[in-house]
């Protein structure tokens, strides 16, 4: 990204977001949960006491304006790198996504909407208004997975949603939501979309540049959100993989003159995440080098024999790593 980029986008996000921010302060605000994690966790030799952390986040994004909010959503759906998978660190970055889509909520009129603790069979986040209630499953996702999208199965299983909103015995306004980062999106159609275009439940596949949107819109709110799913079954009468059927009717949700501002918004946001993926690659290369040249100091305070032993296990490890992977599963699995 060149420097008239950097400018380009500095002029666009105090337009849009109403914020002031160079190059380095949104370096910053792409690590802000991140360098939160790192705060308000001294140790991972324990299990964090999540529950503490969320509500000291909930705390911190009080003071935060529609705008720094909206700004934070846009690209906290895709988690650090450096966080091993399945580790607690990736699990406590997750549950903090989701702390802001509840903040999310609750500002755009979902004033009774409230974060799950039961850690099975429930929704991430209850969105609630009185009688109206959205189950949401938050997802999140590091920018260096192995697949450009996620398999279905791993991303939407309606039974859940069944199960989860029959938990609230209300007929009236029922609906779910999967909150997703744009750039793991099935490119041409996935047989997910099948579930979004499923009128028998509505479930909406929003982008967090959506979410984001929405709360700086002032012809958007939660009502605009109940209208879309008591529609849903005229938007969208057949069920279909087809991903263009259903981004023509989500325009429903952002009528006439909205969805040209949408689409600029959308612009924006693309650039915002361009940059924010450019920082994660430069990160990871800056922590490569840093590695690397680490492991150079040792090796040359070591003495030759040292040395050899190093390169044969590297070399082992780089041929037969895998082999001896699968020995220790069939050991520890398979013996009788």
């Amino acid at each position: 990204m060149c420097l008239s980029d950097h400018f380009l986008m500095r002029d666009k996000i105090k337009e849009l977001f109403h914020l002031d921010l160079d190059e380095n302060q949104r370096k910053v605000n792409y690590d802000y949960l991140e360098t939160f994690i790192e705060k308000n966790v001294s140790s991972w030799d324990n299990p964090p006491n999540t529950e503490l952390i969320e509500s000291l986040l909930t705390r911190e994004l009080k003071n935060f304006s529609d705008f720094e909010l909206a700004f934070l959503l846009v690209h906290s759906g895709y988690m650090p790198e450096f966080y091993s998978h399945d580790s607690s660190q990736e699990t406590l970055y997750s549950k903090l996504v989701e702390s802001l889509i509840c903040e999310w909520a609750n500002r755009i009129g979902f004033t009774d909407s409230f974060l799950q603790t039961q850690k099975s069979n429930k929704e991430d986040i209850t969105i609630k208004l009185g009688n109206c209630v959205i189950v949401c499953d938050a997802k999140s996702s590091r920018l260096g997975r192995s697949q450009s999208a996620p398999n279905v199965k791993d991303t939407i299983k309606q039974a859940s949603y069944i199960g989860w909103l029959d938990q609230y015995k209300i007929n009236n306004c029922r609906a779910g939501i999967i909150t997703f980062p744009s750039l793991m999106d099935w490119k041409k159609g996935s047989e997910a979309y099948k579930y979004f275009t499923d009128k028998s439940l509505p479930i909406l596949f929003l982008f967090y540049e959506h979410l984001s949107f929405i709360l700086l819109s002032q012809n958007l709110n939660h009502q605009s959100i109940i209208d879309f799913i008591h529609d849903y079954s005229t938007i969208f009468p057949n069920s279909t993989s087809d991903k263009q059927v259903y981004s023509e009717g989500l325009k429903k949700l952002f009528p006439d003159k909205l969805y040209v501002e949408l689409k600029l918004f959308l612009d924006l946001s693309d650039l915002i995440i361009r940059e924010k993926v450019l920082h994660s690659i430069n990160r990871i290369k800056v922590k490569a080098l840093t590695i690397r040249q680490r492991i150079e100091e040792d090796i040359s305070k070591s003495d030759f024999g040292e040395v050899r032993k190093i390169a044969v296990d590297a070399v082992f490890k780089n041929k037969y790593g895998q082999i001896l992977k699968q020995l220790k599963n069939i050991e520890k699995f398979r013996l009788p």
